[in-house]
């Protein structure tokens, strides 16, 4: 008994050193995961979590294999042959009755020239290329998909909190109105406008947690059930310090770096097609055996023979030359694309920040003035409710427009870092 409690003690004692760091791991991501999630803490998730980053990178290594057996020549082949054997008369399909039945053994070869594996192995590294130029652009994809929830996620919080402070004082003034209703301060008619305006107000509060699900839905695109913690409330506003100089990043843009390793694609497959005007040659070594006569040895060469180029390979190099003409053309195409719409979003950019200006330095405190010189006028008896009424609708409607015109700045913001890849703030 005495042996066995050792052994027990052992075991448990075994166990803990083998659980306890465990524990501590799960408990230290717990207290990561009850911490706000920060906006870049979900840009890193995003793109730390995306499969879709790590097939274009796949992808890439693919090509990359394929490119290094491209240049290999093909495998010989190994032929097994039997020549002149008789198939009618007596002796029909026996290899005993006529002397020039031969049996031979061999193996063969097609030459490739190395021009056409080195043509085809460079073209798979560019296909490689792209691949990679694909994956730098759904990262910055990513970022600005991701920046963007994130605005609608804020903005929604921010306007509900805005509906639920103004249901408060709503609540704060039916109590009051009520108390005084028995000593005919005030009529029930009041009360019961009051009522309606909160059941108002509730219903747009529960407008904008529908909004913020939704967005926390597309979130979670990108970053799965962290989609679900709670978020730091900041919200990104800024943008590069000179439009000129962030003009000048517009090339470097990976979307233009996707046209132009299809551009190199469509080059390389150009080499390919006139790589093919070479002909290729090969070569086969073939061992053979008679009856009673003596054994054969066969050295044999074929050539190509390109006597259709003019309707073959040089139509071939044509469509190649084409087709890289016409990336050339996506590539103008979209390089007047990125211009125009990084103009747009630099525009969109100025608008929302004079909005949100505007708002936040006159509109909203003159508002908030009027609210409150109506509410202390009809707390002392003077006014009536209505206008005070109206006066806190208007305010909160200010407080929620500046939110959402922060949310604009913030998702212009969003639109410039995609085009331009940095940000002064």
């Amino acid at each position: 008994m005495k042996k066995m409690h050792e052994w027990t003690v052992r075991f448990l004692l075994s166990a803990a050193a083998v659980t306890m760091p465990a524990a501590a791991a799960a408990a230290a991501a717990a207290a990561a995961a009850a911490q706000p999630l920060s906006l870049n803490g979900a840009v890193d998730l995003a793109l730390t979590r995306q499969p879709a980053l790590t097939a274009y990178e796949r992808t890439a290594d693919a090509a990359a294999e394929a490119a290094v057996a491209a240049r290999q020549l093909p495998d010989p082949e190994l032929v097994l042959a039997v020549r002149n054997l008789p198939v009618t008369g007596g002796g029909a399909f026996s290899f005993d009755t006529a002397m020039m039945t031969m049996k031979s053994i061999g193996i063969e070869r097609r030459q490739v020239r190395g021009e056409k594996r080195n043509a085809a192995a460079a073209r798979l590294r560019a296909e490689g290329a792209v691949s990679l130029a694909e994956q730098e652009l759904l990262a910055r994809r990513i970022r600005r998909e991701v920046m963007l929830s994130w605005a609608s996620i804020i903005e929604a919080q921010q306007s509900r909190r805005l509906y639920e402070d103004l249901t408060d004082k709503l609540n704060a003034r039916r109590q009051a109105i009520e108390a005084r209703i028995a000593t005919g301060g005030a009529a029930a008619a009041d009360a019961i406008a009051i009522r309606a305006e909160i059941s108002s107000i509730r219903g747009q509060s529960l407008a904008e947690q529908s909004k913020e699900e939704a967005a926390r839905a597309e979130l979670a695109r990108w970053i799965g059930a962290a989609a679900g913690r709670e978020l730091e409330p900041a919200l990104p506003v800024c943008r590069p310090a000179s439009r000129q100089e962030a003009e000048a990043e517009l090339p470097d843009h990976p979307l233009l770096g996707v046209e132009d390793a299809r551009i190199t694609v469509a080059d390389r497959a150009t080499d390919v097609a006139r790589a093919d005007r070479l002909p290729d040659w090969g070569w086969s070594a073939m061992y053979g055996q008679r009856n009673n006569l003596g054994d054969l040895f066969t050295l044999q060469v074929s050539i190509e023979l390109p006597f259709n180029k003019d309707k073959l390979q040089n139509r071939r190099i044509a469509e190649a030359s084409f087709l890289a003409a016409a990336a050339q053309d996506r590539r103008q195409d979209t390089r007047r694309m990125l211009e125009a719409a990084f103009s747009q979003s630099w525009a969109e950019w100025d608008a929302a920040e004079a909005r949100l200006t505007a708002t936040v330095r006159e509109t909203l405190p003159a508002l908030r003035g009027a609210e409150q010189a109506l509410e202390a006028r009809f707390a002392a008896g003077g006014g009536n409710l209505e206008n005070v009424q109206v006066a806190s609708e208007r305010t909160t409607d200010a407080a929620v427009q500046a939110v959402a015109e922060r949310a604009a700045l913030s998702r212009a913001t969003a639109e410039l870092l995609y085009y331009t890849g940095e940000c002064t703030a």
